[in-house]
């Protein structure tokens, strides 16, 4: 004769029913490969330093231009957008160059202008930071928004480190003319 070791039919649906709760409950919770991915942010304020794994970043000014100029004789009338920034390797200078440097505007992202000399794809030393600037060309008529800048090493963000700076549009400051800062090694 034979012992019946099987559970009552009421505590084998009772369990199943738990266990298909705690699936769901994980499935909630599991992030999905787009957040897995993300960058990892670090908060950025004006004249704030901000440091990533293998980037540090300190923005001095953000402003707005009718007309940008560099120190090589290149100029341009338009709506700018000028960030003025002193930027370092942390660790490493092995890949090391500013390759990431957007706004995000109300959703519409801008990458840095590559005509003038800037600190975009510039080198970055450890310990020893570049300073100089970014210009943004923005829309003729955008004049305000929720804007956030962006800036990392590798134009693929996922995984790494990005140094994040919320500001509003409307509320930098506008000038008629601007020259870009020359990149060059900050002084101490």
């Amino acid at each position: 004769m034979t012992a019946d070791r099987s559970l009552p039919r009421w505590a084998t649906w009772t369990l199943a029913a738990a266990l298909l709760v705690a699936a769901w409950f994980v499935a909630l919770v599991t992030p999905g490969e787009e957040q897995a991915q993300s960058p990892f942010v670090v908060d950025a304020e004006i004249g704030e330093l901000a440091a990533g794994r293998n980037i540090s970043v300190t923005v001095s000014d953000i402003r707005r231009a009718d007309e940008v100029s560099d120190s090589d004789g290149w100029a341009a009338e338009g709506n700018w957008l000028v960030v003025d920034l002193d930027a370092a390797a942390v660790t490493s200078e092995s890949l090391t160059r500013l390759h990431h440097a957007m706004i995000e505007i109300d959703g519409v992202r801008y990458s840095a202008s590559d005509r003038p000399a800037s600190l975009a794809g510039a080198s970055l030393s450890v310990g020893i930071p570049q300073s100089g600037a970014l210009a943004f060309e923005l829309p003729a008529d955008l004049d305000s928004g929720r804007a956030v800048l962006e800036l990392a090493l590798n134009t693929d963000t996922r995984l790494d480190s990005m140094i994040v700076l919320p500001f509003d549009v409307a509320e930098t400051p506008h000038v008629a003319q601007t020259e870009l800062r020359e990149t060059g090694w900050v002084n101490p």
